[in-house]
C-alpha cells in the first residue's frame, strides 16, 4: 500500500559517481566530477516533492575520484578510490578561506590503476626501483617504489671533506639531550651548537679544534673523551675545560682509538695502549706491541655468563686478521684469518638481543661476521657478505629499544636482528660515508650522516619495508621507459581538454605536467594523412611525450602529439651506436572499429636533455608494441609483426609475419620473438637471419579464447602470460615424443589471481647480497603490476622448499576454515567464466 513518488530537480550538468547517505538523516552526499555535493531532502506528508540544497567545493575542497563513498559520524566521510589515493575528508558548513567546505584528514595510498611500468637500477648498485604509471585523469601519477630503509630528512647542510661525526652532550645546563656535533677535517675540528633547528658553528674551549680527531664521545664521571692524532683529552661536561690529557710516550701519533665503559684503547702504529679513566683522571694501564700495524680498533662491555667483560677488537695489516684481546690486560684470546689481501678499514663487536658478532668490514665492501662467545672471545660460523665497492665504516645505534648497525659505505646498509638471524636492509640513499646518533630537542631520535658533501640529520623509517613516493602529474600516464644512456625517463600522457564557456576552443581545465613544460613542441600530422575531425564543442584527449630526469623527476621537456594521435607503445633502443626512444602511435577516427594509420617515432635526446624527433615512420594502423631485437626494430601493426633494419638513417622493412588476429605484446630473446595475440594466446617465431624471414615454431593452443593482458618470457622455453583475473605458463614441447607435437606448446600450469594485470617485468624490490645465506629463488623474479594497484612477484623456487610450503599449505587448509566455506583447492582454480 506503500505509494512512492518521484522528486526530479537538476543539479549540475554532470556525472554523479557515486551515493552516500548521511546518518539516519534523509541527506545524501554526491561525489560529481570531482566536486563533493550534499543534497538535503525535505520530506512532506504525503512524498510529493524533495528541496534541495547543496554545498559545491572550490578547488582546495576537491576530493580524489571516488569509487565509493561512506559518511562515518561528526562529518568525517571515507572517500574510496581505485583511480588514485583513497581519502579520509572533513565535512564543513561553513566555507574555509579558500572557499571550500573539505578538509582533506588523511590519505591512503593507492597504485591503482598501473597501466605500465619500469624496473631499473638507477645507482648501478643491485637495487632496483619499480616507476609506476599510476592513476587516472586529475590523480594521475608515477610512483617510485622501492624496499629497504628510508630517511625522512629534517635538515641539511653543505660540508665537503668530513672525516668523521659525533654527537655530544655538553654545556652548563648539563643538557640530557645531544646539543652539539663535532666533525672532523683533515688536520682541524669543526664543533656546531643545535640550538633548536638552528645550527651554527662554535667553539669548545676544551676541544683541540687544530687537530684531526679519530674518536669523540660523552664518558662516565660527566666527562667527554677526545681522541686526536697526537693526544687523549679529558673535558669536563659543564665547564668544557680540560681536565686530564695523555699523550704516547715515544711521541708518535695517534692513528685511531675508541673507548667502552672506563676503558680507552689507543694505538699507535702497531702498539695498544689500554688507559683508565679515574677520578677525572687518564691512567695508562697496559701496553702491548702487536708484530703487524693495526687498521681498525673497536672497545665493548659485553655481558656474559660470568659477569660483565671488556673486549677490545682489532683489525690488522699485512697478515689480514682479526684479533680479539681482554681488557684491561690486552691478552690475546682469539686470531682469526680473514683471508685475501684486502686491508681491513673497520671492526665492530656488536650486540643483537642475546647474541654478540664481531663485524669485520673490508676495504673492498666485503663484510666478515663471526658469532662470538663473551665470556671466551671465541669466534664461530663465520660469514662474508659483500655491501658495496668501497670501504665500509661501521656503527652501532639505537632504534625503537633495539640495537643496529649501520654499515657506511657507497652502498649503505642496515645490519639488524629478526628471527634469530641477522638480516641487511638497503638503505635509500646514495652513499654514506660516516653516521652518528642524534637525539636533540629538535630532532629526536635521529641519525647524523655525510657524505662527500653534505652533512644530513633525518629520522629512520621503519626497517625492511616499500617505500611509496609520488610524482604527480594531474593527468594520466600511459606508458613509461627508462634510457640510461642520457639518464632520463620518457613518459607518455594523456590529458583531457574540454570545450571552453562558449564552446569555440578547446582548453586544460586543471593545471598539469603537459602544460608546465615551458619549452612543449607541438607535433603536426602526416603530409597524406587528412586531418581527423577535431570539433571545440567535445572533449578530446591530447597526447604528450614528458620527459624526466631520473633523478629529481622533474619534466625538463616535452612533445605533443598531433590532435587524435594516441601513443601505444614506448620503448628506448640503439641503432646504428645511437640511442633512442622509439614511439608506437594510432591516429583514433571515433568512426572506425580499428586504427587504419599509425607512425614509428624516433626521438634522441640531446646533450642539453632536449627530445629531437630525428625519424617518422607510417604505418597501416595501430603500433601496438615497439621493441629493439638485436639492431633491429620490431613492431606490431594491427595483427602483423614487422621487423624493421636501420639503414643510412631510415628503417627499412626486411620481412613480416600476419598470422594473428590482434599482436598486441612481443617479447624478445635470442632470435626467438614471442608474440602476445588477442585471442590466441602465444606464438613463438624465430628469425632466421640468413633467409631474412620470421617463422612459425610453436603455438599455444587453446579450446577457449585467451584474451592476453600481458606476458613475459621467463627463460627461453617457459613463458608467463595474463588472461583476465588468471595467470598461466606455456612451455615449449621440446621432449615429444611425436615431430607434429612439437609445434603445440604446453600449459603446465594455471592459477586464478582474481586481478587483471597490466604489465609483467623482470626484477625484485629486495637486493641479493653476494655471499649471503643462498636464496630458494632461482632465476631473476618477474614483478607485475595490476588493474587494482597490486605489485606482486612471481618466482621460481627450488623443489625442496616448494615442497616444503606445499606441505604448509596443505596442513593449513586442513585446520583453518576459509571465509565462505570454500575449499583452499577449489579458490585457485582456473575459472573459464571468471
Amino acid at each position: 500500500g506503500t505509494v512512492l513518488h518521484a522528486a526530479c530537480r537538476p543539479i549540475l550538468e554532470c556525472v554523479i559517481s557515486c551515493v552516500g547517505a548521511v546518518d539516519d538523516r534523509p541527506a545524501i552526499s554526491l561525489r560529481c566530477h570531482g566536486r563533493l555535493l550534499m543534497l538535503l531532502l525535505r520530506l512532506n506528508s504525503p512524498l510529493t516533492r524533495a528541496d534541495q540544497h547543496y554545498h559545491e567545493t572550490g578547488s582546495s575542497g576537491e576530493t580524489v575520484s571516488p569509487s565509493c563513498i561512506a559518511y562515518l559520524d561528526n562529518g568525517v566521510t571515507f572517500v574510496g578510490s581505485c583511480l588514485g589515493d583513497s581519502q579520509l575528508c572533513k565535512l564543513s558548513s561553513a566555507a574555509d578561506e579558500s572557499g571550500g567546505y573539505v578538509e582533506i584528514l588523511e590519505t591512503f595510498t593507492c597504485l591503482a590503476p598501473i597501466l605500465d611500468m619500469s624496473v631499473v637500477d638507477v645507482d648501478q648498485q643491485g637495487r632496483d626501483v619499480v616507476v609506476t604509471c599510476s592513476g587516472f585523469g586529475r590523480n594521475g601519477s608515477l610512483r617510485l617504489v622501492r624496499s629497504g630503509v628510508g630517511i625522512n630528512e629534517q635538515a641539511s647542510i653543505d660540508l665537503a671533506g668530513v672525516k668523521g661525526v659525533w654527537s655530544l652532550r655538553c654545556g652548563t645546563e648539563m643538557a640530557e639531550s645531544d646539543n652539539t656535533l663535532v666533525l672532523a677535517f683533515v688536520g682541524q675540528t669543526t664543533v656546531l651548537s643545535l640550538k633548536g633547528e638552528e645550527v651554527e658553528e662554535t667553539e669548545l674551549e676544551g676541544i683541540a679544534a687544530d687537530q684531526q680527531t679519530h674518536y669523540c664521545s660523552n664518558v662516565i664521571g660527566n666527562k667527554i673523551l677526545q681522541i686526536t692524532g697526537q693526544s687523549v683529552r679529558l673535558i669536563n661536561e659543564e665547564t668544557l675545560q680540560l681536565v686530564s690529557k695523555w699523550a704516547p710516550p715515544s711521541g708518535k701519533g695517534i692513528s685511531t682509538g675508541s673507548c667502552g665503559g672506563s676503558h680507552v684503547v689507543v694505538v699507535v702504529g702497531n702498539e695498544l695502549f689500554c688507559l683508565d679513566i679515574q677520578d677525572s683522571s687518564l691512567h695508562q694501564l697496559s701496553h702491548v706491541t702487536l708484530e703487524h700495524e693495526i687498521a681498525c680498533v673497536d672497545v665493548r662491555v659485553l655481558k656474559g655468563d660470568s659477569g660483565t667483560s671488556n673486549i677490545c677488537a682489532v683489525g690488522l695489516w699485512t697478515n689480514i686478521s682479526a684479533r680479539v684481546l681482554r681488557l684491561p690486560s690486552l691478552d690475546i684470546l682469539h686470531t682469526q684469518p680473514l683471508g685475501g689481501d684486502i686491508l681491513p678499514r673497520s671492526i665492530l663487536v656488536a650486540e643483537f638481543d642475546t647474541r654478540t658478532y664481531l663485524l669485520v668490514a673490508l676495504g673492498d665492501g666485503t663484510l666478515h661476521y663471526f658469532q662470538m662467545d663473551p665470556d671466551s672471545g671465541a669466534l664461530t660460523n663465520g660469514k662474508k657478505v659483500v655491501l658495496g665497492t668501497k670501504p665500509i665504516v661501521l656503527r652501532q645505534f639505537v632504534s625503537g629499544d633495539a640495537h643496529h648497525v649501520f654499515a657506511c659505505s657507497n652502498h649503505p646498509t642496515i645490519i639488524h636482528w629478526n628471527n634469530h638471524k641477522l638480516l641487511f636492509s638497503n638503505v635509500n640513499l646514495k652513499e654514506v660515508n660516516y653516521i652518528c646518533t642524534l637525539n636533540s630537542d629538535s630532532f629526536r631520535d635521529c641519525l647524523a650522516l655525510v657524505d662527500d658533501n653534505t652533512l644530513t640529520i633525518g629520522s629512520l623509517d621503519q626497517l625492511q619495508m616499500l617505500h611509496i613516493h609520488p610524482v604527480p602529474l594531474a593527468e594520466s600516464p600511459r606508458r613509461i621507459s627508462h634510457q640510461r644512456h642520457s639518464h632520463t625517463f620518457l613518459v607518455a600522457s594523456c590529458r583531457v581538454d574540454v570545450p571552453n564557456g562558449d564552446k569555440t576552443a578547446l582548453i586544460s581545465p586543471k593545471p598539469c605536467a603537459s602544460k608546465s613544460v615551458s619549452n612543449m613542441l607541438e607535433g603536426t600530422h602526416p603530409d597524406d594523412l587528412s586531418i581527423l575531425p577535431v570539433t571545440t564543442t567535445e572533449e578530446l584527449e591530447v597526447f604528450s611525450l614528458l620527459l624526466f630526469d631520473e633523478n629529481s623527476l622533474e619534466v625538463i621537456h616535452g612533445y605533443q602529439l598531433s590532435p587524435r594521435e594516441h601513443v601505444t607503445s614506448l620503448t628506448s633502443c640503439v641503432l646504428d651506436s645511437t640511442h633512442y626512444y622509439a614511439v608506437g602511435t594510432a591516429f583514433v577516427d571515433p568512426t572506425e572499429k580499428e586504427p587504419n594509420r599509425g607512425r614509428v617515432l624516433l626521438f634522441r635526446v640531446s646533450h642539453t636533455k632536449v627530445l629531437e624527433l630525428v625519424y617518422m615512420n607510417d604505418e597501416a594502423g595501430a603500433v601496438y608494441q615497439v621493441v629493439q631485437f638485436q639492431d633491429k626494430l620490431l613492431i606490431s601493426v594491427n595483427s602483423e609483426v614487422r621487423l624493421y633494419k636501420w639503414e643510412e638513417g631510415k628503417m627499412v622493412l626486411e620481412c613480416s609475419y600476419s598470422d594473428t588476429i590482434l599482436a598486441l605484446y612481443l617479447k624478445c630473446k635470442g632470435d626467438f620473438i614471442l608474440v602476445g595475440d588477442l585471442m590466441r594466446s602465444f606464438k613463438l617465431l624465430v628469425y632466421k637471419a640468413e633467409k631474412s624471414v620470421l617463422e612459425e615454431i610453436s603455438v599455444e593452443t587453446s579450446l577457449n579464447p585467451v584474451f592476453m593482458t600481458a606476458m613475459e618470457m621467463i627463460d627461453d622455453e617457459n613463458y608467463l602470460g595474463a588472461d583476465g583475473r588468471h595467470i598461466f605458463v606455456c612451455q615449449k614441447n621440446s621432449e615429444a615424443a611425436v615431430e607434429a607435437d612439437l609445434m603445440y606448446m604446453l600449459q603446465p600450469s594455471r592459477m586464478y589471481i582474481g586481478d587483471n594485470i597490466n604489465v609483467f617485468r623482470h626484477g625484485s624490490l629486495v637486493m641479493e647480497h653476494p655471499g649471503a645465506s643462498p636464496s630458494p629463488i632461482q632465476g631473476k623474479p618477474i614483478i607485475y603490476g595490476s588493474v587494482h594497484g597490486a605489485v606482486g612477484l612471481v618466482v621460481q623456487l627450488d623443489m625442496s622448499t616448494f615442497s616444503v610450503l606445499a606441505k604448509l599449505q596443505e596442513s593449513m587448509a586442513a585446520v583453518i576454515k576459509s571465509v565462505g566455506n570454500i575449499e583452499h583447492e577449489v579458490y585457485p582454480l582456473y575459472n573459464e567464466f571468471m
